[in-house]
């Protein structure tokens, strides 16, 4: 599991104008100060040297989404990317919804879009990912350009990061269960 709040955030920029650095703010409609990131890493090549801003033109309240989540997020960068493809449906969410109660989602018209996919491992909230195509985002000049090798290295540590936040959740669901009664 994953935390994922991408309809409460208003607006955001994420910076990686600095080798092995990702730092940002995510400011929270129902908050007054924004989120703030710490993460060691860099983006994929299309976000790597650059800073990223973005504008949620609707955002929406769900407090229930965003319930523990912590205001400072240090930790290590996932995979972050401006340019992954996702399914994006051309109708309200009302509609596809009921057409999924009904069987009918199959029916429903979409096209293949780009989307912003930001995700993270912290310390305080573990993995967090923020994926949407709906953002309005700006992408700035270029500082630095990641080689195939400094690419194939942060692929190697975001799939290393993966591995480490995954066997930490069978830990914790592992300590949960009950031990055999005699």
């Amino acid at each position: 599991m994953a935390w994922r709040f991408h309809e409460c955030i208003t607006h955001g920029e994420i910076d990686n104008t600095v080798r092995g650095r990702v730092t940002g703010k995510l400011w929270l409609i129902d908050r007054d100060e924004p989120i703030v990131l710490d993460l060691d890493g860099d983006a994929w090549a299309d976000l790597a040297g650059s800073k990223l801003t973005f504008v949620n033109t609707n955002p929406q309240s769900k407090p229930d989404k965003m319930e523990g989540l912590s205001m400072l997020q240090m930790g290590s960068v996932g995979d972050m990317t401006a340019s992954q493809k996702r399914k994006k449906l051309l109708v309200p969410e009302d509609v596809w919804l009921k057409a999924m109660e009904e069987g009918r989602f199959k029916e429903m018209p979409w096209v293949l879009a780009n989307s912003l996919y930001l995700e993270w491992f912290s310390g305080s909230n573990g993995r967090v990912v923020i994926q949407t195509c709906d953002y309005d985002l700006t992408i700035s000049e270029k500082h630095w350009q990641p080689d195939e090798h400094e690419q194939a290295a942060q692929a190697a540590i975001n799939e290393e990061n993966m591995r480490a936040y995954m066997e930490e959740l069978e830990r914790a669901f592992g300590s949960q269960e009950e031990p055999p009664s005699k």
